[in-house]
């Protein structure tokens, strides 16, 4: 085989034969095996997984006829690609740095699409894992409710779906973008102006991705607190008689009331994706006598009700198989806070 790859090149006419073609396209396939191979153990052994990501691209340049000429050919078709692009992607960059952080702003369900974008691009998120489990046991009911599964019903267009596919294009887009815009600088072809445009979306969306926890808390703030008339309106009657019974309130609408779990009702009905907070889950009674509502779509932090003179949200709560400590907390109003717990299983 190192024999038919050594002298498989006619010096006159620069022809190579089949079988040296065929043994030359064997390596070159085993080479890009051995580089995905590589990449995959790169994850967890660094030095083992780059030695053979370095062997198989060894393999690839020495099985490959004329290597730097079809890469300086293959450059140059790249340059001229990149070239006519380059106004496009980085104007899609800056589109993005504007759209972005605009609809996490003003969007709840924003954070929900973000999460069932990443799961459809097999991007490891752990919300997305508990996305996918509430997904599986929804497919369990399937033949008892008859009704679409959880993940059917999330990405449905008139629910999710459109929110999800506009994720899906923005992430995909930018990807793309990126690409084009950054191997137009590297080749040299960027302009000064350009290479400071470039510089400046770069460092905005890594500022985004980087701050987007911070960026939720802070939107979600913004939303609440001019919606917080609503969830006092639901207050009124908690306060009054927590409800032993499962029943109807205002605002909160039907419930389900917990004999075995008094003090806490779990609001009826679907999640509904919107571009404001809903009530989630659970909406509990605390022990100094206030009132904490889950805030869906998102879940992701509680509204709490303190009474007057208590000492606000509760630095750890305590669960039958968990432990949540307060991550931050905001007052929003007199006696108002939201709050975000981090929980841990015992």
């Amino acid at each position: 085989m190192f024999r038919i790859i050594q002298s498989d090149v006619c010096e006159e006419c620069d022809h190579i034969p089949l079988s040296g073609r065929l043994v030359r396209l064997f390596l070159q396939v085993v080479a890009v095996w051995m580089f995905v191979g590589g990449w995959s153990r790169f994850r967890v052994y660094r030095l083992e997984g780059g030695l053979i990501c370095l062997a198989g691209f060894v393999l690839f340049v020495w099985a490959t006829h004329n290597f730097r000429a079809k890469v300086k050919r293959l450059l140059a078709v790249v340059r001229k690609v990149t070239d006519r692009t380059s106004k496009w992607s980085l104007g899609f960059l800056w589109l993005v740095l504007l759209i972005f952080p605009a609809w996490l702003w003003w969007d709840a369900s924003f954070q929900s699409a973000y999460t069932w974008a990443r799961v459809d691009l097999s991007i490891p998120d752990d919300m997305g894992e508990g996305y996918l489990k509430l997904s599986s046991l929804s497919d369990l009911m399937i033949p008892v409710t008859e009704e679409p599964s959880f993940y059917q019903r999330t990405h449905s267009f008139s629910v999710l779906g459109s929110r999800i596919a506009a994720m899906i294009f923005i992430m995909c887009g930018s990807a793309v973008a990126l690409l084009l815009a950054g191997t137009h600088v590297i080749l040299r072809g960027a302009s000064k102006t350009y290479l400071v445009g470039f510089t400046l979306v770069v460092c905005g969306l890594v500022f985004i991705t980087s701050q987007q926890d911070n960026l939720l808390w802070y939107a979600a703030r913004h939303r609440i607190s001019n919606d917080l008339p609503r969830f006092q309106r639901a207050l009124e009657p908690l306060l009054q008689e927590w409800p032993a019974r499962s029943g109807t309130l205002p605002e909160i609408g039907r419930y389900f009331a917990h004999e075995t779990r008094p003090g806490k009702l779990t609001p009826l009905g679907k999640t509904q994706y919107r571009t404001y907070e809903q009530f989630g889950a659970d909406v509990e009674q605390l022990p100094d006598g206030g009132v904490s509502f889950a805030l869906s779509p998102h879940y992701l932090y509680l509204l709490e009700y303190h009474p007057p003179g208590s000492s606000g949200p509760q630095v750890e709560i305590s669960g039958d198989n968990w432990t949540s400590y307060l991550v931050r907390s905001d007052q929003l109003a007199e006696n108002w806070y939201l709050t975000q717990y981090d929980a841990v299983r015992e």
